[in-house]
């Protein structure tokens, strides 16, 4: 997502000829940013505040609306109907169960962005102590690719067959985003602790499952959106929870959510 006013937000997306969950995830994720970028404060315009207060929090928002509303059972049960339609024949025999079921199925991955929610830190936590190799440690640019590959065979038990599905998969570092990884895993806690608060104001659940997405991004606007950088990251989520960030909440959502999804508590 580019925002270059909040007139003009762009976005891009990657198509996947056999999966459609990549274009549509990360279309979702890449709106979440957008959604920010849109929404601040007009007083705000033409001023350096003009923008969101932190990556952090502007991960907050795009792994909101991906995984907590784009991946959620009421999301689909409200837009499955409507997948199908574009993909005749496909999804004949699948319900929008099964099809939510899939979409959040667990289990050990090469590329981050389309890790499931609870291996998804991993693959920030390995870029991270990579990260400290490389400016703490004196590990050498050439030596990536072979640390990379054993940190995923060690936490995730894969190996990259190449580099292009291995180090080489983000933009990040070419890029010169040395620091922004840990972005996204402040970003799921953010959310969650966020997500918790919405569903005290509002019907969240039951909103979403009638496709009723404008009263939470509205809540949102007044809550994060508005203020860019007039507040800080420290003082949004101490303003909005009443609490300072904490993982408590990030983890008690993935116990609960991923509980019921491998049925762990049915008998």
């Amino acid at each position: 997502m580019t925002g270059l006013n909040p007139g003009d937000v762009r976005v891009t997306t990657n198509y996947l000829p056999h999966d459609i969950t990549n274009a549509l995830f990360g279309t979702i994720h890449e709106g979440g940013h957008a959604l920010y970028e849109q929404n601040l404060d007009p007083e705000l315009y033409g001023t350096l505040l003009c923008t969101g207060t932190s990556n952090g929090i502007h991960e907050s928002q795009s792994r909101l609306w991906e995984n907590m509303v784009g991946r959620s059972l009421g999301f689909w049960q409200r837009y499955f109907p409507e997948l199908k339609k574009f993909f005749p024949g496909k999804f004949e025999n699948v319900s929008a169960e099964a099809f939510y079921r899939a979409i959040n199925r667990v289990e050990p991955s090469l590329i981050r962005i389309r890790a499931d929610e609870l291996t998804y830190n991993l693959h920030i936590m390995i870029r991270y102590e990579i990260e400290k190799m490389l400016f703490n440690e004196g590990l050498s640019p050439r030596e990536l690719p072979d640390v990379w590959n054993a940190k995923y065979k060690e936490t995730l038990g894969v190996v990259p067959d190449n580099d292009s599905v291995g180090v080489l998969q983000d933009v990040h570092w070419s890029g010169g985003s040395f620091g922004y990884f840990p972005s996204y895993a402040l970003g799921n806690m953010y959310a969650a602790q966020i997500m918790n608060v919405a569903r005290t104001k509002l019907p969240v659940d039951e909103q979403i499952a009638a496709g009723r997405l404008h009263p939470l991004k509205e809540w949102l606007t007044d809550q994060v959106y508005r203020y860019g950088k007039s507040k800080s990251p420290s003082e949004l989520i101490l303003g909005i929870s009443g609490e300072e960030l904490k993982s408590a909440y990030l983890c008690d959502y993935l116990e609960a959510k991923y509980r019921d999804i491998y049925r762990l508590d049915r008998k």
